[in-house]
């Protein structure tokens, strides 16, 4: 019974060293996780440094003491030796700082924590990293210490346990986790930009949201949520464009931008679309033409801003309009939006939205029938319209395999095989949703004049399928969309190299706007007339993208996760990651940085 009471006494000793040896290695942690605040920046607001703080606080806490439940407190009670344990400890605690050490590194060169894919880069380019000693010097500096910090505590244990802080340090620790994820939660929902843009500063990091929730209780609504990302300050995470813009235009034609919403460039045929199809004929025709996104909303964003999606929140957080917008607002231009009135609520695209003006939608239970509303609008605003218009017309009867009720359409075809009886039959309803979309867009460009400046294009492509996994699929019929542009006075031209949404803004920049600023100053560089300034085309989803090259298709997911397809789109299980063509995408994901 003696024997039992001792070894009780001994575990107990060695679980009370144990907690105070995980407490003084949070406070190690808070210190090298500092580096992230370096790298980041300090908050401009005292409500964002005292968040910034208390989470620093609360989140190494909360890590430290997970990583002893799991490493440290099992192996106290099956090997209940103060040795053996000081010895583990210690080789445990140097792991885990030096991972931490290591992502501080990874995040500074990169802006990304360790993930399987930043692995395999970080690997690839250990060179860039091994530029400081500290990775070497300090896994070896930390395990000294470790070794000092543990038996030191516990020759000293009996003054820590008599100085009773055990309650108030835990006290303090929790109230600083729990405030900070409660601060979040009304951050996330009043959109307080300087707390929720420190939400990727730390590894491992996953703040409390409750959004569905608040709506559910009436607490807050979609309006809500859109009204207050439009009046939130904006914050300066970015200098775009990199410097002042010198343009100097000579006219201003009436712009009409036409984007459908889910327009395959491989159903452009003559049977499909022969309208569509005699209009490339006297007009700039890009055969070979990619969206930036799989998506509706991330395909207009890489058509206006022409920046790639690692900018888009940043963008939005800064209420920048495009350069285009605003080079296009100084020459007197208005701006309406017709098609999807609800689009500018968006909280990921209002910024790039304000300056435009909603025509209110036709209420019909169509939407083709809606589409041939929106282009009577249209026609009706250029033909009465004083000054320059910048018209942006979404269409979206494909995407919906609409078409108007009583149409003749056109004689089904064989479709691909490979496709089950369903999609055959998804395959066919598209074409002809695609052929009364040939009509209405040949009644669109035969009422506008013909000094009007007319772009036509798809905001994605359509995948025949039910699948919920569709938002990772960036094959070409996700991806490859048509891209038409009839300059007035210009006759026909066709690309024969590979294009995208991303050289729009600098072909209307340079072309239109007579911009002398490189194309690189306010977008990704592109240009629609040249070839591409980059071997990569990112492409992007709300929660995928991926990476384009002539050999491979690289689709990375949110959480580091990676997939490697042909071109083709045939999944490649053995084929590692193109590390040098990460790097560059890596590196255009930082230009715009301001710190």
């Amino acid at each position: 019974m003696h024997a039992q009471e001792q070894q009780k006494d001994k575990v107990s000793q060695l679980v009370l060293w144990g907690h105070w040896f995980t407490f003084f290695n949070m406070i190690l942690a808070m210190l090298i996780a500092t580096r992230y605040i370096v790298t980041e920046g300090w908050p401009e607001t005292l409500l964002g440094q005292g968040y910034l703080l208390t989470n620093l606080v609360g989140h190494f806490a909360f890590l430290g003491f997970a990583v002893y439940l799991l490493t440290l407190f099992p192996v106290t009670l099956l090997l209940p030796f103060s040795r053996i344990l000081r010895g583990y400890a210690a080789v445990v605690a140097t792991l885990g700082q030096s991972a931490l050490l290591f992502d501080t590194l990874v995040f500074d060169h990169y802006r990304l924590h360790l993930n399987p894919f930043v692995l395999d880069v970080a690997a690839s380019d250990l060179l860039a990293l091994l530029n400081t000693p500290l990775l070497v010097a300090g896994p070896l500096l930390l395990f000294a210490l470790q070794l000092v910090l543990a038996n030191g505590l516990w020759k000293r244990l009996h003054r820590v346990r008599r100085r009773k802080l055990g309650t108030k340090v835990v006290g303090t620790l929790m109230t600083c986790f729990f405030a900070t994820h409660f601060v979040h939660v009304w951050a996330d929902a009043t959109v307080y930009r300087p707390i929720t843009q420190q939400d990727d500063m730390f590894p491992l990091h996953y703040p409390a949201t409750a959004k569905s929730f608040m709506t559910r209780q009436g607490l807050v609504d979609e309006d809500s949520l859109a009204k207050a990302e439009r009046s939130a300050a904006p914050t300066r995470q970015l200098r775009y464009p990199l410097s002042a813009m010198q343009c100097h235009p000579s006219t201003s034609p009436n712009i009409l931008l036409v984007a459908v919403d889910a327009w395959r460039a491989d159903m452009v045929d003559q049977q499909t679309m022969p309208k569509l199809l005699e209009l490339a004929q006297s007009s700039h025709w890009f055969p070979r033409h990619f969206s930036g996104g799989n998506q509706y909303q991330s395909g207009l964003y890489s058509l206006l801003y022409g920046m790639l999606p690692a900018y888009e929140v940043s963008l939005n957080a800064d209420k920048k309009t495009p350069v285009l917008i605003d080079q296009l607002a100084e020459q007197g231009y208005d701006f309406s939006l017709f098609g999807d009135p609800n689009l500018p609520n968006s909280r990921s695209v209002s910024a790039m939205l304000a300056p435009f003006h909603v025509a209110p939608l036709q209420d019909e239970n169509n939407p083709a029938q809606q589409d041939s509303s929106t282009t009577d609008e249209v026609l009706d605003l250029l033909a009465n319209a004083n000054g320059p218009q910048f018209a942006l017309v979404t269409y979206h009867a494909p995407a919906y395999y609409s078409t108007p009720v009583g149409s003749v359409g056109i004689p089904s075809v064989q479709a691909d095989p490979k496709l089950n009886y369903a999609e055959r039959v998804l395959y066919n309803q598209y074409r002809q949703s695609l052929h009364f979309l040939d009509g209405e867009l040949n009644r669109l460009l035969s009422g506008v004049s013909d000094d009007t400046l007319v772009i036509l294009t798809g905001t994605h492509g359509q995948v025949f399928t039910t699948d919920a996994n569709v938002q990772r699929n960036f094959s070409a019929g996700a991806t490859q969309v048509p891209m038409l542009i009839r300059f007035p006075g210009d006759g026909a031209w066709t690309a024969t190299h590979q294009t995208s949404h991303y050289g729009l803004v600098g072909s209307l920049m340079t072309r239109l706007m007579g911009c002398e600023n490189p194309t690189s100053d306010y977008s990704l560089g592109d240009n629609l007339y040249q070839p591409p300034v980059n071997p990569f085309l990112v492409m992007g989803s709300d929660r995928n993208f991926a990476i384009r090259t002539n050999k491979s298709i690289t689709v990375i997911d949110k959480h580091g996760e990676y997939r490697v397809y042909s071109p083709e789109y045939k999944r490649r299980r053995d084929a590692g990651l193109d590390v040098q063509v990460l790097l560059g995408v890596m590196e255009e994901g930082r230009r715009f940085l301001a710190r």
